[in-house]
């Protein structure tokens, strides 16, 4: 990838320059894997299920066979305005608490992270500085929102072969919420729902947010703008730039699916370089997949999005390529 969002009259011109074209995974090598997965192992399918997905890793990494040797687990965290509307207290502390509880390691990511040799790194987006309240304007202008796209891609840099995105926002879920309600359309409670006194919030929120901008839903940058925030308009810069350096993606839960979900709607196959990690507790991650035609790979009812079920699944994957690798090499 040679270019990122630039200073232009319209700042969003750039993002759809990258997205009208993008590289494609090599099917060439996706049937090779394929094929290898039935008759290694004396054709007793030692990968199972997992042939599919290893066989997607390698066509997006270019490489005969897949492999997970230098994986990423990237966290982008930011403060919603609109999570003064559904948490009682002061987000900013609580946002700056859960970043620290990632960066200094007290977290079940961070443990998966060191025992699977992955890098980690979180991506803060101005957390002491909230965007917008969306119950009364838009999350970020489309300047501020392009530069939080181009963050994002920054990702890339790191030289990951596997990116894992997970996401820390407070008041992301209902940001992601009102993002698949303007994309999708359906019912504030359908996509915000849950339990308890902060569901019955986000879900007024989500409301509340629809009625404010009625009407201006019909682009999905602009839902992005309206609704999304520095840090889940990072997730959508990452997905798109590692699309342009052929990078597979893992996604984590809702508001990394409610990111990734933009990029679909403007083109189906912007995302066929990511996979579902899992899905999630939150009520409406399966129907966010579903719109996405994505299947999880695992389902551990997980209620956080911090990253801990992409980086069980990027695990997973790193032991099947293994394994698959170590057949083909004939040690077994």
């Amino acid at each position: 990838m040679t270019t990122s969002p630039s200073a232009t009259a319209n700042p969003f011109d750039d993002i759809r320059a990258l997205m009208a074209k993008m590289p494609e995974a090599d099917e060439a090598i996706h049937d090779s894997v394929m094929a290898a997965t039935q008759v290694l192992g004396r054709s007793l399918h030692p990968v199972g299920k997992l042939d599919e997905t290893l066989a997607w890793l390698a066509s997006w990494q270019g490489a005969a066979m897949p492999s997970v040797a230098r994986p990423l687990i990237s966290v982008f965290a930011g403060t919603h305005g609109v999570a003064s509307e559904v948490f009682d207290g002061d987000v900013i502390a609580y946002s700056k608490a859960r970043v620290a509880s990632l960066t200094e390691g007290r977290s079940a990511v961070r443990g998966i992270a060191a025992n699977s040799g992955a890098a980690f790194k979180v991506y803060e987006f101005g957390i002491e500085h909230p965007s917008n309240n969306f119950t009364q304007g838009p999350s970020l202008s489309e300047r501020d929102c392009a530069a939080a796209i181009a963050f994002g891609m920054e990702v890339v840099a790191e030289g990951a072969d596997v990116i894992v995105l997970g996401n820390a926002g407070i008041g992301a879920a209902t940001a992601a919420a009102a993002i698949a309600l303007g994309l999708y359309g359906g019912g504030e409670e359908y996509w915000a729902g849950g339990h308890g006194e902060d569901a019955t919030r986000r879900i007024n929120a989500v409301e509340a947010g629809a009625q404010e901008h009625k009407g201006h839903m019909s682009d999905p940058l602009e839902i992005l703008r309206i609704f999304g925030g520095r840090d889940i308009a990072g997730i959508v810069g990452a997905i798109l730039a590692a699309r342009h350096q052929r990078i597979p993606v893992i996604l984590d839960g809702y508001v990394v699916c409610a990111a990734a979900a933009i990029l679909h709607k403007i083109n189906p196959a912007s995302i066929d370089h990511c996979m579902a990690a899992h899905v999630s507790q939150e009520p409406a991650h399966q129907a966010l997949l579903d719109r996405m035609t994505m299947k999880p790979m695992l389902d551990l009812e997980l209620n956080i999005g911090d990253g801990t079920g992409g980086a069980m699944a990027m695990t997973m994957l790193k032991a099947a390529a293994a394994g698959l690798l170590t057949l083909q090499d004939g040690v077994i």
